[in-house]
């Protein structure tokens, strides 16, 4: 029986997926079992036997930004006997590994539960754990996923910081500020925290209902004509009534999800050309690799679930995701525990259309007990040098 533990990360980054690692890596030094190997790049590390032993390291991961060892996004064929699925055996078998950890996404749970596919039909011994991460909190089975929190907290001050600019002129623009989130609308719907400063903006639009350009455009134009300011915030991933894109790039990612963005940009051409003052601001990336703004609450977490799948990997638990769940208590409190790959896997989770106001064009203040907790706690991961750690 192999005793070595091996580490990847998949998918897009988030700010705190090293986080995972870390505690995972800390888990592992504490109940030492073998060596612990970390894949670069995904997958391709250990299929080009790149692997990394982290078994002594002790560089602190906790506020790296992005995904500090490489990413990577490719599918895995659904059939057992294929090529890959034994090239992947044998490697494993080489480097005596018998604990795999996939930290990501919807995708990456669906790579975790084929390559389980593969250890069962090769009769191969050992544990496919996935530990989840992704900061549109789409994931199924989970309450939030490490991520999110920080996500969140970077486009509620972004917005509060664009909202002061705007209102520093007695007639501003109208500013559209887009978010990620290709099927679900929990980033943008974060910009709703803004409404415990007196801040909120005018209009919050996410992919979970029908949007109509013409109501749009009437609406803006009507709030700026009456403030003299009108702040959007809304995701990229907003559809019509057919569910079609607004804005359809025609593109799929490798797992064959439609690729997005872009969509403020066609919404303000629209205003200018109706002869309005507008101006689109994108985070993009910046949602999701914004580690200058932690969440402590969502710092420790990601630690946490790093941590509980060491443990339940030891423990011999095999096809399961970790899970985050809220107590039902007052007080927030969270407890971890595991979700079946087969119904998580590739599966999203929209956001609750009870938290979308009847008008389509707003979130609820409910949504604000769910999302405060997560954004909760401050670190300063800046070096002496005023920059992010190397």
């Amino acid at each position: 029986m192999f005793h070595n533990c091996l580490y990847l990360q998949s998918g897009g980054p988030s700010a705190v997926i090293n986080s995972t690692f870390q505690g995972l890596r800390d888990a592992y030094q504490k109940n030492r079992e073998g060596k612990l190997f970390v894949s670069p790049y995904g997958i391709s590390g250990l299929l080009n036997e790149e692997l990394i032993d982290k078994s002594d390291d002790t560089e602190d991961y906790s506020f790296l930004p992005g995904a500090h060892f490489g990413s990577l996004r490719k599918m895995l064929p659904e059939e057992v006997d294929a090529p890959i699925g034994k090239e992947i055996i044998e490697k494993l078998k080489k480097y005596e590994i018998s604990h795999l950890f996939l930290n990501g996404g919807n995708d990456s749970m669906d790579t975790a539960y084929k390559i389980q596919r593969y250890f069962d039909y090769y009769g191969y011994q050992g544990t496919v754990l996935g530990l989840p991460k992704t900061i549109d909190n789409d994931l199924f089975g989970t309450d939030h996923t490490p991520g999110y929190g920080t996500a969140a907290k970077f486009v509620a001050n972004a917005t509060l910081a664009i909202y002061d600019d705007e209102y520093t002129y007695r007639k501003g623009k109208i500013i559209l500020i887009e978010t990620m989130g290709r099927d679900s609308g929990y980033v943008a719907a974060s910009a709703k925290l803004c409404a415990l400063r007196g801040k909120d903006p005018d209009y919050i639009y996410v992919p979970e209902v029908p949007f109509d350009i013409s109501s749009f455009l009437d609406k803006a134009i009507k709030t700026y004509q009456e403030k003299g300011h009108c702040i959007i915030v809304l995701s990229e991933g907003i559809r019509n009534r057919e569910g079609k894109l607004i804005s359809d790039s025609q593109k799929d990612d490798a797992f064959g999800n439609r690729i997005v963005g872009g969509v403020s940009n066609y919404l303000t051409s629209l205003l200018l050309e109706k002869g309005y003052p507008a101006r689109n601001i994108i985070f993009n990336t910046l949602n999701r690799s914004s580690s200058f703004l932690p969440s402590l609450t969502d710092i420790n977490e990601a630690r946490m679930v790093g941590s509980f799948a060491y443990e339940k990997a030891l423990e011999g638990k095999s096809d399961f995701m970790v899970s985050i769940q809220r107590k039902e208590s007052q007080k927030y409190e969270i407890e971890l525990s595991l979700f079946p790959l087969a119904k998580c896997r590739k599966e999203a989770s929209s956001f609750p259309t009870s938290y979308i106001a009847k008008s389509n064009d707003q979130i609820d203040d409910s949504f604000l007990s769910y999302v405060l907790p997560l954004i909760q706690g401050n670190a300063l991961p800046l070096e002496d040098d005023g920059l992010l750690p190397k």
